[in-house]
């Protein structure tokens, strides 16, 4: 990969060289998943790939025997796009790398080389962001996405890694700056303005206390599901649950305190589950010599609204249900439980009654569509998929961004697939 990076400015040469009549682009590819990169304005990063058939003119012979044809030239161009989260539409867009053959020429289309070439965001370090395309990692500017290294430069300025940077992508990773497996076996780390390189100590991973009952005997703690959706938060010793009948008839089961203390072990109903509002008290139980919370009965609120899947707005630094600071209660759900269902965020007041409610252009999130969501001021961002069907009745799927405002549930959104805004929702 880094002999076709280095390969760019043939291609450009290439470009100015023969004629172009014309291009077809393919639609935007996401590579990997957003990233909200901090700076002096937050923007959300979104890497993405996309294919170019130009059509060049060439000419043989001369004079009157001068002939003019056609072919077709493949190439694909990484770009990083950077938008206002909270406006929701662009403020710039860098073009960091375009693949192609460099020997395309006479009346044969050119080689399409590129196509397997994936990339993805990494992290940020500082006023740096470090992505990788392909096997070759770059270092951009946090503020413009210029670049400021890339693999070559880098091994250029730091001679420890000369020859010795992995042509396999798999042996980059991050952590507070660029960490690279290299090709001598070394895990290294580069951080800062200036790269440094030291040998990489990863943090000690996080040993908790085995977990004990109140009388000191060992407790078995549930195994997480991989998705684990939030649907309980607490209100002093209430106990707020977002459940079906049966999901809260479960939760009320809670005879040894193992539901207050792993609420992911309640029933989940899943696709076609419908959730309503459910309280409950945490009382202390006695059980011989021990005292323990537990969640004591469940009882329906009465004339709350009914959710389908419904769960609440997870809170991305507690990993607990979302609470604004102004109050109420926020919920991720369901239009519609077949295929043409979207996902929908609804506003409740305290007292469990609707504020509003906005349809969202994305599919429902999981663990193979996952729907990335950030909490800015008074705004959440989304980015996702919305799948559908074409005229022609094919599955599609087009990546959206959107911005929600908190007070009254306006939406703005971008179609990425599209290249546009998204002004109303398209019809199902």
């Amino acid at each position: 990969m880094s002999r076709r990076i280095a390969l760019t400015c043939l291609l450009v040469l290439s470009f100015v060289l023969a004629a172009c009549s014309g291009s077809r682009f393919e639609p935007p590819q996401v590579l990997g998943r957003p990233a909200l990169v901090e700076g002096e304005q937050p923007r959300l990063w979104v890497l993405t790939k996309q294919e170019e058939v130009r059509e060049v003119r060439f000419g043989t012979g001369g004079g009157r025997n001068r002939n003019t044809s056609t072919r077709l030239d493949t190439f694909f161009h990484f770009e990083l796009t950077a938008f206002d989260p909270l406006l929701m539409q662009p403020a710039w867009k860098q073009r960091l790398v375009s693949i192609g053959d460099p020997d395309a020429r006479g009346p044969l289309p050119s080689r399409v080389i590129g196509s397997a070439v994936d990339g993805r965001l990494l992290g940020q370090d500082g006023d740096l962001v470090w992505l990788l395309i392909d096997a070759t990692p770059f270092a951009l500017s946090a503020s413009d996405g210029r670049i400021v290294i890339d693999g070559p430069a880098l091994e250029a300025r730091r001679h420890e890694l000369a020859g010795l940077l992995p042509a396999d992508a798999t042996h980059y990773g991050f952590d507070r700056g660029l960490v690279i497996t290299t090709a001598d076996a070394r895990v290294v780390s580069v951080r800062g303005p200036e790269f440094t390189v030291a040998d990489y100590v990863p943090p000690p991973p996080p040993v908790p206390d085995a977990p004990l009952k109140a009388n000191g005997s060992p407790r078995i703690v549930p195994m997480r599901p991989l998705y684990n959706h939030v649907r309980h938060l607490q209100r002093g010793d209430e106990w707020i649950g977002l459940y079906s009948p049966k999901e809260a008839e479960a939760a009320a089961e809670d005879p040894f305190g193992d539901r207050y203390l792993f609420p992911y072990s309640i029933l989940d109903e899943g696709t076609m589950a419908r959730r309503q509002f459910w309280r409950g008290r945490i009382a202390e139980k006695q059980h011989f010599d021990e005292r323990f919370p537990h969640i004591a009965g469940m009882d329906p609120v009465a004339g709350s609204p009914t959710f389908l899947r419904g769960r609440f707005l997870r809170d991305p630094r507690t990993d607990a249900a979302f609470v604004p600071a102004d109050g109420g209660l926020l919920v991720w759900h369901l239009t519609r439980v077949d295929s043409d269902g979207r996902l929908a965020l609804s506003r409740l007041d305290d007292d469990f009654q609707p504020r509003w409610t906005t349809e969202l252009p994305l599919s429902e999130s999981g663990t193979g569509n996952p729907v990335s969501t950030w909490i800015l001021d008074d705004r959440v961002v989304a980015a996702g998929d919305l799948q559908f069907e074409d005229a022609e009745r094919i599955r599609q799927r087009d990546f959206h961004l959107v911005s929600i405002s908190l007070a009254d549930g306006a939406r703005r959104a971008w179609n990425l697939t599209r290249e546009s805004p998204l002004t109303e929702l398209e019809p199902r």
